[in-house]
Parts: structure tokens; C-alpha cells; sequence
């Protein structure tokens, strides 16, 4: 195992180049406290813009078909990488994301998540995302069609690319569930590294997760996909389940205090 001071962290980040909070996700990724690569990934026209304004990074054009075809060519953007994720250009990588890429440090194929926090425009806590505590129980989650990781916080190793191939760009929502979904259908190993939060995802009005209908149709495209869910619900299922319940009581909490009694997809589409 290499230590963290040589291990080269791929960040990926498709971007128009008019996003307000862009200097921020630049800023947040800049200040990890280990050597990693950002890429932008921009439309042709705002890459010697980005250029300039991010000497420091590299700029690459999208090549067209949407945002996962933009992050499959930052990953092919750079030779020299060992493990990748991919923020948003109004999200953050937050300080404990360290914890996240050092358990990430090997050469097999691993996927390895932490918590994650939601904020708003002002930067300001408006809850977090529920997140499997048990990662060998991820499979019999995903099974009855529950996610028990989102990108936000995730790194996976290069064998993890190498092993499932690029992200799907015939999905326009949900390309990043989809390929942690593939990963743990086929066997990867997941590590919950840290419950704390490691990156904040950033809700805001325009937000292509509004459009819950569509997002949700997706889905189902997806699980379809992976055969899922189980074909016969088992004692071992319901157990996964009422685990990760349980361990995400206090996401469940505050997010009735703060916006009552809806689900994360409907906490996501009523952001105003």
C-alpha cells in the first residue's frame, strides 16, 4: 500500500462555466490536505475562459451527450491517477474526505463512501443523506431497490474503472447510481470509511434532480437493468433494511424538523 502523500486523487468536474459557486468547489478540492488532479470538463467555448481564470487546472472540452459522457472524458483526460470522484461545480469536498481516499489506497477495486451533508445556496446545513453503515449489506439493500450509497463522498479505485468500464451515457439523472449499483452487483468491495460528512451536496432551484418524474423513471430503467430488485424478499433482506434505518434515524429527524414528513427525491424537487 502506498502512502497517502504519493496516491494521486482523480477529481472530475463537468462544468458550463457559469456556475456562481464554482471558485468555491475549486477552493474546497484545492484545500485537501493530499496531492490530487482536478479536471474541468467545459463546453469548447468556455475552456480558454476557465483556462485563465484556473491556471493551476486543467481544462478539457466536453465532447457532447450530456454530463456522464463529460465525465468519462475527464477519467480519460488523465494518465496518471489511482482513484477518481466526481463534484459537482457547485459542491464541496469537505476537510474529513481525507479519511475516505486513505482507505482508498490500494490497487484492487474498491469503492469507498462517507457522510454527506446537504446545503443550500448560502452554504448553510439543511440536512444530510442517508448512507449504508454496513457495507456487506449494500448488496441486500440495493436488492429492494435502496441506495445505500450516493456519489456525493464516494471514491473508487482505478481497478473499479477498469474492471465496469465508463459511466452509462444514455442515463441523464442517474448515470453515478447506476454505476455504483453495477459495482456492487458485481461483487466490488464497499468501505464506509467515516459516518461524518466528507463532502456537501448543494440544493438549489434548476437543479436537474427537480425533475423527480424523470428521475425516478431512471431509476427504474436502471434496476431493471441490474435485475433488481430480489425476486423473493428474505428475513436477511428485511434485517439490511431495518439496520440501515435504524443507523439513519437522526438523517430521518432532521429532515422532518426541518421540511416534514417527505422523502429525500421529493426533498430534492421542492427546492425553491
Amino acid at each position: 500500500m502506498r502512502s497517502l502523500p504519493t496516491f494521486q486523487l482523480l477529481v472530475v468536474t463537468p462544468t458550463l462555466g457559469t456556475s456562481p459557486w464554482l471558485d468555491e468547489t475549486v477552493a474546497s478540492v484545492a484545500r485537501l490536505p493530499f496531492p490530487c488532479r482536478q479536471v474541468l470538463v467545459a463546453p469548447g467555448a468556455a475552456v480558454a475562459g476557465l483556462t485563465a481564470r484556473y491556471p493551476a487546472l486543467r481544462v478539457v472540452p466536453e465532447p457532447g451527450g450530456g454530463m456522464y459522457a463529460a465525465i468519462n472524458a475527464g477519467l480519460a483526460a488523465e494518465a496518471d491517477w489511482d482513484a477518481f470522484t466526481y463534484i459537482n461545480d457547485d459542491d464541496l469536498l469537505l476537510p474529513a474526505f481525507a479519511a475516505v481516499v486513505a482507505r482508498a489506497q490500494t490497487a484492487e477495486a474498491r469503492v469507498v463512501y462517507g457522510g454527506v451533508r446537504l446545503i443550500n445556496t448560502a452554504g448553510r446545513r439543511v440536512g444530510s443523506i442517508p448512507i449504508s453503515p454496513v457495507p456487506s449489506l449494500n448488496r441486500l439493500l440495493y436488492a429492494q431497490r435502496t441506495e445505500p450509497v450516493f456519489q456525493h463522498g464516494t471514491v473508487a479505485t482505478r481497478a473499479v474503472v477498469a474492471r465496469l468500464g465508463p459511466f452509462d451515457t444514455s442515463l441523464k439523472f442517474c448515470g453515478d447510481s447506476e454505476f455504483l449499483a453495477r459495482a456492487c452487483v458485481a461483487g466490488i468491495p464497499f468501505v464506509c470509511a467515516t459516518k461524518r460528512d466528507v463532502a456537501a451536496f448543494r440544493l438549489r432551484a434548476g437543479q436537474l434532480t427537480k425533475n423527480l418524474p424523470v428521475m425516478l423513471e431512471e431509476h427504474h430503467r436502471l434496476y431493471r437493468k441490474l435485475q433488481l430488485p430480489a425476486d423473493r424478499i428474505t428475513l436477511r433482506h428485511r434485517w439490511a433494511r431495518l439496520v440501515f434505518r435504524l443507523a439513519n434515524l437522526p438523517v430521518y429527524v432532521e429532515r422532518v424538523a426541518r421540511h416534514g414528513f417527505i422523502t429525500f427525491g421529493e426533498q430534492l424537487a421542492t427546492v425553491k
